[in-house]
């Protein structure tokens, strides 16, 4: 369980019915103190495409649980069969530089479930433009120009 998760208070035997995270809707995930804003739903529409299904690293998989909230409550019944989603994230580092990175940004209970049963962890991975489109909030250098679609990635065929 991630650092975060040892201290929060767990929801124990939370049905998905009265389950708080099964029940929310528009989903987004936000790291880096909120800097950064991904709109889940609309990744979730984009890698429904069916897309190929990548075994994330372990080190991966323990550095996105470790630095996450895991609600015990919702972990007891996702399902470890659906793949989370990794998205290209840039920033600028202290000399200006920007950097272009990854980072899980859907899927860390399953990505815990499957660390606790010792099962590989399969994420979709978003190209580049599909990052940046569904990035609602970054800082300067989080959207590169070459990058910035005109328009939205398509979600239909």
């Amino acid at each position: 369980m991630g650092r975060k998760a040892e201290n929060q208070a767990a929801e124990h035997s939370v049905s998905p019915a009265d389950c708080s995270r099964c029940n929310r809707h528009g989903e987004a995930f936000h790291c880096f103190k909120k800097k950064y804003v991904f709109d889940i739903d609309m990744a979730r529409e984009i890698v429904a495409d069916g897309r190929e299904v990548f075994e994330l690293d372990a080190d991966d998989v323990d550095y996105s649980i470790d630095h996450c909230e895991i609600n015990e409550g919702h972990l007891a019944h996702v399902d470890p069969q659906y793949p989370g989603i990794v998205a290209h994230l840039y920033y600028r580092d202290d000399d200006g530089t920007v950097v272009h990175a990854h980072r899980l940004i859907d899927g860390h209970h399953r990505a815990t479930r499957c660390r606790q049963d010792g099962l590989p962890f399969g994420v979709h991975v978003l190209s580049e433009r599909e990052s940046v489109a569904i990035l609602t909030r970054g800082p300067e250098g989080s959207k590169p120009p070459h990058l910035v679609a005109d328009e939205v990635p398509s979600t239909t065929a």
